[in-house]
């Protein structure tokens, strides 16, 4: 018997008999069945081939610096804004660390300087005018340089017979007057918002003079060693109308008060038309600004004078209770909003003008305070 000996397949051959198998297979119905090695196969197909290292791989050369690198061009400064901080500081000479050690510092305090231009007023009106040029004949120390008169002449260039005591008053005191054609381009008054009744006279003062609650405190005291009773003077809290500022003025003056006390806060200031308003009585009486109007009733308290209060309250007395042998000091509020609460506090008396029938409820701060000095002085 004679055996051959069996010829070794190649991995190829063995791939292609085994694939011949199974499609027979499949045409018979069978299962088909794996070798070994294509099993094998099968689950080293997915894994990546190795990677041989290469033998001569070329060694990257290295980076050389540019020889002709272009340089950058250089910044040009800014234009220095010549209001900025930096500036000033460079200017002064003053040095980044100075800055940084100065900087925890507090900033001194400027000093409110005093030399502030005064303010110019013009009052209009010949009773205006010829009231405040007699109170300067009452005072020894003017400085004449700060007045000046102006007048519309007439046709013959001459000062009209109505204007003549204010001109010989203002020629008295040493006032400058100058003549006027007419009410147009050189007239003061020309570029009003609104037509004022000059009556052909105007008069430049400085900032009106107002005084101190010092005043107000001797007044009353002497009142009250004189046994003068009655309302001596006005507290004014935010009233800020500057007619009926004005008309207050003028109320007060023709009852002869003495002073009137009035805040610098939500208050009309003393103007050419508060002062055209008062028709003179500013120049009589007393104007004291106060920074508190609380602080000052505390005062004219102390100095022995008693405080009335007008306001519409339901437990406000009468005006026709109050008693009066004492020496008063009314107080007037707000058009619209009345006295705060706080002023209410500091007054002894809150009294209210017996009336309001009808639609009325109410007067004019100017008109309710006619009623109340005039009550107050009965």
């Amino acid at each position: 018997m004679v055996f051959r000996k069996r010829e070794e397949r190649s991995p190829k051959r063995e791939e292609r008999v085994g694939k011949a198998k199974q499609s027979s297979r499949s045409q018979r119905g069978e299962k088909p069945s794996f070798s070994r090695e294509s099993a094998r196969k099968s689950d080293d197909s997915h894994k990546k081939p190795q990677r041989t290292e290469r033998s001569n791989r070329s060694e990257r050369p290295l980076r050389t610096e540019r020889s002709t690198r272009t340089e950058r061009p250089v910044r040009t400064e800014r234009p220095q804004n010549p209001r900025s901080r930096f500036t000033r500081e460079v200017k002064e000479g003053r040095s980044t660390l100075e800055k940084s050690a100065n900087f925890s510092k507090r900033p001194e305090r400027r000093e409110r300087s005093n030399d502030r231009a005064p303010r110019e007023l013009f009052i209009w009106g010949r009773r205006t005018v010829e009231a405040f040029l007699s109170n300067l004949h009452q005072n020894k120390e003017i400085d004449n340089q700060k007045y000046t008169l102006h007048i519309i002449v007439d046709k013959a260039g001459k000062a009209p017979s109505q204007l003549k005591p204010a001109v010989e008053s203002s020629q008295l005191l040493g006032i400058k007057v100058i003549p006027h054609t007419s009410a147009e381009e050189t007239w003061p008054l020309a570029d009003a918002a609104e037509d004022l009744n000059h009556q052909r006279v105007c008069l430049k003062i400085p900032e009106y003079p107002t005084q101190n609650i010092v005043d107000a405190i001797e007044f009353i005291k002497s009142a009250n060693e004189n046994s003068e009773h009655g309302c001596v003077g006005l507290v004014l809290d935010q009233i800020q109308d500057p007619r009926n500022f004005g008309a207050i003025i003028r109320s007060a003056a023709f009852f002869g008060l003495k002073f009137i006390v009035y805040g610098n806060d939500r208050q009309a200031d003393i103007t050419s038309l508060v002062l055209k308003t008062s028709a003179g009585g500013a120049f009589s009486i007393a104007l004291i600004p106060t920074v508190n109007i609380n602080r000052a009733l505390i005062q004219l308290k102390e100095a022995g004078s008693w405080i009335a209060g007008a306001a519409l309250s339901e437990d406000a007395t009468s005006l026709n209770d109050l008693p009066k042998d004492r020496t008063w000091v009314a107080v007037m509020g707000n058009e619209g909003k009345g006295l705060r609460n706080e002023v209410i506090k500091n007054c002894d008396y809150v009294v209210k003008i017996p009336g309001g029938h009808g639609t009325v409820d109410s007067l004019n701060v100017s008109v309710a305070t006619g009623v109340l000095v005039h009550s107050l002085n009965k």
